[in-house]
């Protein structure tokens, strides 16, 4: 893996998007920042992160992958973040479709941006945000955790930055070959309140529901309570709380 650092920049995957229109980067290679001027999450989400204190990068991956596998390549990164996290003795949860939980705390957003030629993903700029030495957080942050909070310990950002990125590249090798059902099954293991009563919001509507499975294309299945089926699509729902 090649690394690249820089102290400020907008955002790690628009950096990476920049280099590769112009040709300048290999395979798996990873830019990281001390702090982002325009830091980016998922469905034009907004990134907060204090300088010099957490894990912010991006992964450039050329995967030739099926464009119905999108989803999955979600699902792989997901699971790495979880694998990293219980090395340093965390245990985290998924919740669909871009985050990583430890019990109800957000520690960690994903925003896997992918370019196709045809029916095959080219290339994929992977970015991770995930909160390592922060303690304190604004206010307008609902509920977000680090590592130092849950650990009580002080990381190097090289150091951690190097770890993950090879538990990523592992992760993708690893499952690049699997079936969908394969990595399904791991996902599902490790997703947030999978099979618990939970409340939703779809529009102005609030109901309870499960959620029972995903799809390939990234779906999330919900049981209501008459036990009636239905399929999301990202923002097209909302968790709101789980139902005690």
């Amino acid at each position: 893996m090649k690394f690249i650092k820089r102290n400020i920049i907008t955002s790690t995957n628009i950096f990476v998007s920049e280099l590769l229109t112009n040709n300048k980067l290999s395979d798996e290679t990873v830019v990281y920042t001390n702090f982002q001027t325009n830091g980016r999450g998922f469905a034009q989400n907004k990134w907060y992160s204090e300088e010099n204190k957490n894990l912010l990068f991006s992964i450039i991956i050329f995967p030739e992958m099926n464009v119905e596998g999108h989803f999955c390549l979600n699902m792989i990164i997901s699971l790495a973040i979880c694998d990293y996290l219980l090395l340093k003795g965390v245990k985290a949860k998924i919740k669909w479709p871009n985050d990583i939980y430890v019990k109800d705390s957000k520690i960690a957003g994903i925003l896997v941006e992918n370019c196709f030629y045809g029916d095959i993903i080219k290339s994929s700029i992977i970015g991770v945000g995930l909160n390592l030495n922060q303690i304190f957080f604004p206010k307008e942050i609902p509920n977000p955790v680090s590592l130092k909070n849950l650990t009580n310990t002080d990381y190097n950002i090289d150091k951690e930055i190097r770890e993950i990125s090879n538990i990523i590249s592992d992760k993708i090798k690893k499952y690049k070959s699997l079936e969908f059902s394969e990595i399904r099954i791991k996902y599902l293991e490790n997703l947030y309140r999978l099979n618990v009563d939970s409340l939703f919001k779809k529009s102005n509507e609030i109901f309870t529901a499960k959620i029972i499975d995903i799809r390939k294309t990234g779906h999330l299945v919900i049981c209501d309570k008459n036990n009636k089926l239905q399929e999301f699509y990202f923002k097209e729902i909302e968790f709101k709380k789980e139902v005690f």
